[in-house]
């Protein structure tokens, strides 16, 4: 197969080469611009996250936010208001309410961290929510999960899917 010769011009100068190695040149240029691309997006936040901070600015009463799930390295942290959950290995109450679909309620010396099971919209499990409370008058057991539940159920309705957890956005 006979390659066509092309004649290019940059600048003053014009040279002839093969349309295949013309072809290859523009395809490469267009190289950096796809990286670009990517990079830009893998750097916004995921949904999850984004879902949490807005959650925390909306929620005085909890000190902190986390989502964990079931991702393809085991359970972990994928979201969290505070940064150093956020990748690390979960721990039991994290993993606990997606097991059982039940609370589980942490009693600490400066407040109570409650662990409940997050729901997409459709009622499947994708995942849990830690809430964090410090301590205050008249808190018991019960008066903490029924907040914990209302927090969790306002970021429920906002999850059409395990995989939106997951999508970064800007």
């Amino acid at each position: 197969m006979q390659d066509k010769i092309i004649k290019v011009t940059h600048g003053s100068r014009a040279s002839l080469i093969p349309l295949t190695a013309a072809i290859l040149i523009g395809l490469l240029g267009m190289v950096p611009q796809k990286f670009a691309a990517q990079t830009k997006t893998r750097t916004g936040k995921i949904f999850a996250q984004k879902l949490v901070e807005a959650t925390r600015a909306r929620h005085p009463e909890s000190d902190e936010i986390g989502i964990s799930a079931n991702t393809s390295r085991g359970c972990s942290g994928i979201a969290s208001t505070d940064k150093t959950d956020v990748g690390g290995k979960c721990e039991k109450e994290d993993s606990e309410p997606m097991r059982t679909g039940k609370p589980v309620v942490e009693k600490e010396k400066d407040g109570f961290d409650v662990s409940l099971p997050l729901h997409d919209s459709a009622g499947e499990i994708v995942g849990s929510v830690g809430v964090g409370f410090k301590s205050a008058p008249g808190q018991t057991e019960a008066s903490v999960t029924e907040q914990a539940q209302k927090i969790v159920g306002e970021m429920e309705t906002q999850i059409p899917s395990k995989a939106k957890l997951f999508e970064r956005s800007e």
